[in-house]
């Protein structure tokens, strides 16, 4: 169900691009320009999923079109005005890592309309999670429309064979790779106590 929801979301944007290319291309109306991303975040107090899309577009005009597109495609049994926010960039990087970064949160508030106070008001929904990404599976996650990137010069790099090298095995306890001839580690890596507490005790397998 999961998956069909998020397949809805996708096909529904493409028609509306559809629709506003072919219009441009008549003449007659705005081209459609910007990047956009899904994402799926989880509600562990009603237990629902909720499959949505970022958008950087370039323009209101844009913007204020796809809203107005978007509410009538998908009519107010799947999508509420009060849910549909615009705002300008003030940041550039930001917002773009805000679309990118990610297509689901590791770690989700227990209560989503109260901001968490610390690291033990978190939770890793690991069953949702993965309910999550296999319905992701297969699917676009992010994608650009309305532009051409330039085309880029294939770069061939040429193969060679490694005679002086390492191994390495993973030890959880230590949180990093260690060298199987000697006591060396990777990256001397040292997690915060308040990200090993809640890899210790606030990861839910069971509520999906």
């Amino acid at each position: 169900m999961l998956r069909l929801r998020m397949k809805g979301l996708i096909r529904g944007f493409k028609q509306i691009n559809a629709k506003f290319r072919k219009r441009n291309q008549r003449g007659d109306g705005i081209k459609l320009i910007g990047i956009k991303s899904l994402e799926c975040n989880f509600n562990p107090r009603q237990n629902t999923y909720n499959p949505h899309l970022h958008l950087i577009v370039a323009s209101k005009e844009i913007a204020d079109t796809l809203i107005i597109e978007w509410l009538k495609k998908l009519t107010p049994k799947f999508a509420g005005k009060d849910a549909q926010h615009a705002r300008p960039i003030i940041d550039i990087e930001r917002d773009l890592l805000e679309a990118i970064k990610y297509g689901c949160k590791i770690f989700t508030e227990p209560d989503s309309n109260k901001k968490s106070k610390g690291s033990n008001d978190r939770n890793i929904y690991a069953a949702a999670l993965y309910i999550i990404f296999d319905a992701m599976k297969g699917l676009r996650i992010f994608e650009r429309f309305g532009f051409n990137l330039p085309a880029q010069k294939k770069v061939t790099v040429g193969a060679r064979v490694v005679s002086d090298f390492y191994e390495w095995v993973f030890i959880p306890e230590y949180f990093d790779w260690q060298n199987v001839d000697n006591e060396l580690v990777l990256s001397a890596y040292a997690p915060k106590p308040q990200l090993v507490n809640l890899l210790k005790n606030n990861i839910d397998t069971g509520l999906e």
